[in-house]
């Protein structure tokens, strides 16, 4: 999912299950450069791709080797440094918060690796240059932190889900596949992410307390990263 700048407002009723022989491609929303919307509401499904990922190495549905394969294209974006400002800080709690309301509907079992995906890809949309590069980083650390975790107690007999979040005007955005981990572990692993995000969580702050110019804006970050960890934590 690419998580861009059209904050989405989830509808907790209905969630629609369904089956599909291929998965979704997501959809590409416009930059967080562009100018604030009223956000569509919407309704979210939960996809499953008829085991399309599983027995796969890659979580997020990335090619690459090795333990931090899927973060292969998280790479620095170009141009100028880019000030913090109330808008764009606004715009990435928004994200966090429709991350949570994701990772709400999954179970148990999928909750890590629907972090690990959503942050990823909210960390590939944030400028890595600016006042805002601590607050990427440190999305992306824990992101990847959450990936290895989930390989390390993937469940290869379930399939990997995809949701899917449906706009008024139609317009269909899809998270990349998120795969499960065993549910006997899955409470003991989904502290285990609680601890990580509040590691991240613990990171942002310190960043805050390192520059006032900038604080209210890593402190709003942390505050949303934290909901995520209390999520983690009630499961």
């Amino acid at each position: 999912m690419n998580f861009k700048t059209k904050a989405i407002r989830l509808i907790g009723t209905p969630v629609v299950f369904s089956l599909i022989s291929t998965p979704l491609l997501a959809a590409t929303q416009t930059h967080l450069d562009a100018p604030r919307q009223t956000a569509p509401a919407t309704t979210l499904e939960l996809l499953y791709p008829q085991y399309a990922q599983v027995g796969g190495d890659d979580i997020g549905g990335g090619g690459g080797g090795g333990d931090d394969g899927n973060f292969a294209n998280t790479g620095a974006t170009s141009g100028p440094a880019v000030a913090a400002s109330s808008a764009r800080t606004s715009q990435v709690v928004r994200q966090i918060e429709q991350i949570q309301r994701i990772c709400e509907f999954m179970g148990d079992e999928y909750r890590v690796s629907c972090f690990a995906t959503t942050y990823r890809e909210l960390a590939k949309d944030i400028p890595n240059n600016g006042d805002y590069k601590e607050a990427r980083d440190a999305l992306l650390d824990a992101a990847k932190k959450l990936d290895r975790l989930t390989r390390q107690n993937i469940d290869r007999q379930k399939p990997s889900l995809r949701a899917r979040l449906t706009t008024d005007s139609g317009q269909a955005v899809s998270t990349p596949p998120i795969a499960a981990v065993r549910a006997p572990a899955a409470p003991q692993i989904n502290r285990q992410a609680a601890n990580i995000l509040e590691e991240a969580e613990t990171v942002l702050l310190r960043s805050a307390s390192s520059d006032a110019a900038r604080a209210i804006h890593y402190q709003r970050i942390a505050a949303a990263v934290g909901s995520n960890k209390v999520l983690l934590r009630s499961g």
